[in-house]
């Protein structure tokens, strides 16, 4: 299926998912399909002219893998892990970049020499799940990405809502409980991969035959010891400790995104990022089931949730199609 009726055959869009660890670089063909990649480290602390020249360098590495000439390039849409100014172009913030009102439209725009789009890298997430993957054809989705964080965005009536302060479905900065400790208030604070992380090594003593102790003693050589992989073992495992915590994390975030849904009456949930791909299916089944138990009025208990179709690719896909429109 063609991405666009009017995008040329012959023509591709390159897509750029921006991290503060790494970058991924698709090119994008009329069939919106990937024929070209480029993955390069971030190294956000080398500078920002830095990252821009490695953001330029892999967009011409995906086309040289893609076998396509720079003339073919109809535009390059980027997302970025910040506050952003769609309109203006600019990264208002971003914290792991460190980086503040960068004008990086304008800028690939002059080194690039085609259109540039940029975008938060979650509202291109939620964008390509809505035009190719997983919530295809729906005209209204809530997207959720829990990660190192929880990042959130929003599709209705067929475009992407940014509202007019730019920070429309940020879902991690919900409050869950008012008046608690710092660290321990947010659906960020307690459903993302840092907040589950941070409950399980706080439990972990008072739980000695846990296989996290076993599984944390094989990683012992690596830095950040209790990733997504090592929670999802865990659970697998049937481990008590891990279940308790990742479940009560997901029933938190069940909660947060039956309070939006009952707000917007929204009829498609697409849930992706790290720690719901490495969990898989039950994890997304714990989420819906404290979902069905909030969400007001039960006609919305039918809400579709589905899981991301394209996984890491979701924020590039998204990010190409900006260019599109």
């Amino acid at each position: 299926m063609r991405i666009s009726k009017d995008f040329p055959k012959d023509m591709v869009v390159v897509g750029v998912d921006l991290g503060g660890t790494n970058m991924q670089i698709g090119v994008v063909n009329a069939e919106g399909k990937v024929i070209g990649r480029c993955k390069r480290k971030t190294k956000s602390h080398e500078g920002r002219d830095e990252v821009i020249k490695r953001i330029i360098e892999g967009v011409q590495r995906a086309l040289d893998e893609a076998k396509t000439p720079r003339e073919k390039l109809f535009g390059v849409g980027i997302g970025a892990p910040a506050v952003v100014d769609f309109d203006k172009g600019t990264v208002v913030k971003a914290g792991n970049l460190g980086w503040e009102d960068v004008a990086l439209r304008d800028i690939l725009m002059q080194q690039l020499r085609v259109p540039v789009a940029l975008d938060n890298d979650v509202n291109c997430a939620a964008w390509g799940e809505a035009q190719l993957g997983a919530a295809r054809g729906r005209a209204n989705v809530l997207a959720v990405w829990v990660g190192t964080g929880v990042g959130g965005g929003l599709v209705l009536g067929g475009s992407i809502w940014r509202g007019p302060k730019l920070t429309a479905g940020e879902i991690g900065y919900v409050v869950l409980f008012p008046g608690g400790q710092p660290g321990m208030m947010t659906v960020e604070d307690i459903c993302s991969r840092t907040g589950i992380v941070n409950a399980l090594k706080r439990l972990l003593p008072a739980y000695p035959e846990s296989a996290l102790h076993r599984l944390i003693a094989e990683k012992a050589d690596e830095t950040g010891a209790i990733g997504s992989s090592t929670i999802a073992k865990a659970y697998a495992m049937e481990d008590e400790l891990t279940r308790k915590v990742v479940d009560k994390s997901a029933e938190f975030l069940g909660f947060a995104i039956a309070n939006l849904v009952t707000m917007l009456s929204i009829d498609c949930v697409a849930l992706g990022g790290g720690v719901t791909e490495a969990l898989g299916e039950p994890y997304v089944a714990r989420v819906r089931k404290s979902f069905e138990r909030t969400v007001f009025p039960a006609s919305l208990r039918k809400t579709e949730f589905v899981a991301s179709a394209l996984n890491d690719d979701a924020g590039m896909l998204g990010a190409a199609m900006q260019v599109l429109g």
